[in-house]
Parts: structure tokens; C-alpha cells; sequence
């Protein structure tokens, strides 16, 4: 990678980057609803301060994770659920893996036991970056989805903390 990368908790101003970027990278081979964000302020309908961690390349936000607890029961707390995503331009530049790494390194020392997240079968290069990290198959939902045409597996995968 060319030039230093940042991370850093998410600020509204990153809204008007961040918007086009989901808007490029969600499509039917990694999501079973691709969400088009028309503005950033409808961007921000979803997204918050509280739990989006954002990767930037000389003040440009380039990426992004947003965590949350798996369910909103007391029980849950210490097992969150994540999404990344990394803009196309950024991608093949290691962006990913250490965003992954430093939201892994924050999960942590926040006390949480498990992060999650879950992926479709049609999108196997996620399925490959998640186990380079780490990350397990704790299960196939198969023929959980049925997109484009076909019947599309979801992977379940995490990440447990010792």
C-alpha cells in the first residue's frame, strides 16, 4: 500500500464518502438485499458513531466496519455481529485485513468473547479472506437464499477470543 492508512471511529462527515462507497460494493453476489443509499443523510439512517470503525486513506474514507451486538438480549453482549466493506479502489491493498485486525484487537479489549458474521457461498474470496484471519465455518445454512435465479448458501463464520 502506497500511502499511510488511518483508522478511526466514524464521524458524520464521512457519510458522504462512505454512502457511495456501500453503494459500489453491495451487489446480489454478497448480499441476499443489496441497500442503495440515495444521500448520505439516508446513509446515516443506518449508521452511527456508536459502532462504525472507518479506514482512511489521506483523510479519504476508503472502508469500513460496523459492529453491534448479536441481539439486543443482556445475553448477547459478549458476542457481536459485523460488516466490512472496502472500497473498490482500495481492494487488494491490505485495507481490509487491517481493518479487520484493528476492529479483532477493539472487540478484544472491549471484553467480547465472539465477533461473527455471515457470508454467501457466491462469494467465496470473502469466505477465503475471513478463514486467513482466522475465522471458522460454524455452519451452512444451505439454500438459505434463493438470488438471481439460483439457491445460494449462507455461511455462518467467527472468530473466538480466548
Amino acid at each position: 500500500m502506497k500511502n499511510a492508512l488511518m483508522i478511526r471511529p466514524f464521524c458524520q462527515s464521512d457519510a458522504e464518502s462512505l454512502y457511495k462507497i456501500e453503494n459500489k460494493i453491495w451487489n446480489s453476489n454478497n448480499t441476499p438485499v443489496v441497500i442503495d443509499y440515495p444521500t448520505p443523510q439516508s446513509y446515516l439512517q443506518d449508521h452511527s458513531s456508536e459502532n462504525t470503525i472507518v479506514a482512511l486513506v489521506n483523510d479519504l474514507p476508503v472502508g469500513s466496519i460496523e459492529y453491534h451486538p448479536a441481539t439486543s438480549k443482556p445475553a448477547s453482549k459478549y458476542t457481536w455481529t459485523f460488516g466490512i466493506g472496502v472500497s473498490p479502489d482500495y481492494q487488494s491493498d491490505g485495507i481490509g485485513s487491517q481493518l479487520l485486525e484493528h476492529f479483532k484487537k477493539f472487540a478484544q479489549k472491549s471484553g467480547v468473547h465472539k465477533i461473527h458474521l455471515r457470508a454467501l457461498g457466491t462469494n467465496p474470496g470473502a469466505i477465503h479472506f475471513y478463514q486467513k484471519h482466522g475465522f471458522e465455518t460454524e455452519g451452512i445454512l444451505k439454500d438459505e437464499f434463493f438470488i438471481n435465479g439460483i439457491f445460494v448458501a449462507d455461511y455462518q463464520m467467527a472468530y473466538f477470543f480466548n
